[in-house]
């Protein structure tokens, strides 16, 4: 029998990790061998940090998105592997807040995986911030137009009104896909299952998306004052920031996602430190400018990921 493979999908910062943490937490899921697929930008691998903790089996795919051609061969023998040795009773794969639903349903259509796997839903988690992204991060309009299950998340932002207005603008772009609305991404595994797959039809990216940049910075100590200075800098610019660093009292997690900085702290074991930062219209180089001075990386070089032809504009 090939084994359910269930892809959660969302722009940057809308809640995936938390959601796949909930879910995990779930009595159906935590009977289960359940194996994650985690792919993020930067080297850091912060989400497969906030997950390991939750299950026994994680793959991190942390050189790239899912559009990249290394980061395809990278999926497709990471699938290999699961399926001859893990042989887990539920895959979940999470992907990059930009990745397109196009890129993915060619990697479970491999002569060595189409047989193994069957995808059985594509479940999209949007928040809040899904009109700010809409207009010109085309990943975002992609990825709720071929779900099949549509979690409106964060909706104690929003309010009943605003959650009403979200939830229509979901449906003009994709009606026939299932909604729910939740709190902190606790989505029940019973909404997940009910779903009915279609795949998607769009063709696949060619090319990583357009005056899009982002780079990892290690490091563990920090300056919190110059952290938030920095980001403040480029806050205008900042789609998404994520990364462990210390300001002092330990280990925390720090999060942006456009204007808005929170930190909590981290509570994992044998943290990597640093911060991986996504900007708009924005150079890798400047970004790493802004934080390098806030971050002291003992002895270690600064990663750079470009993507796309981002400049200032």
């Amino acid at each position: 029998m090939p084994i359910p493979v269930y892809l959660i999908t969302g722009y940057l910062g809308s809640g995936k990790t938390t959601l796949l943490n909930h879910l995990l937490a779930t009595p159906q899921l935590r009977s289960q061998r359940v194996a994650l697929v985690v792919n993020e930008f930067g080297t850091l691998g912060v989400d497969g940090q906030l997950l390991n903790q939750a299950a026994e089996h994680v793959f991190e795919l942390n050189r790239g998105s899912l559009f990249c051609a290394c980061i395809e061969a990278d999926f497709v023998r990471t699938l290999e592997t699961i399926a001859t040795e893990i042989r887990p009773e539920v895959v979940l794969a999470e992907a990059s807040g930009v990745a397109q639903t196009s890129d993915l349903k060619n990697f479970f259509d491999t002569p060595t995986t189409r047989d193994q796997f069957q995808v059985r839903a594509n479940l999209c988690v949007v928040d809040p911030n899904f009109t700010k992204v809409l207009p010109y991060l085309k990943a975002s309009r992609v990825q709720v137009t071929w779900a099949d299950g549509l979690v409106i998340n964060k909706t104690d932002l929003l309010g009943e009104t605003g959650a009403d207005r979200l939830a229509a603008v979901l449906s003009d772009l994709n009606p026939r896909a299932s909604q729910v609305r939740v709190t902190h991404g606790r989505v029940g595994w019973e909404f997940v299952q009910g779903l009915q797959h279609v795949p998607c039809q769009s063709p696949p990216t060619v090319a990583p998306p357009e005056q899009l940049a982002t780079c990892s910075i290690p490091g563990r100590s920090a300056n919190r004052r110059e952290f938030q200075a920095a980001f403040r800098t480029i806050q205008d610019r900042l789609l998404r920031l994520k990364g462990i660093v210390d300001f002092g009292q330990g280990p925390v997690l720090v999060e942006g996602v456009f204007d808005t900085l929170t930190e909590r702290p981290f509570e994992g074991q044998q943290p990597r430190f640093g911060i991986t930062v996504i900007g708009w219209k924005i150079t890798a180089e400047d970004m790493m400018r802004a934080f390098a001075p806030a971050i002291r990386a003992a002895n270690t070089p600064l990663v750079q990921i470009s993507l796309g032809g981002a400049g200032q504009g």
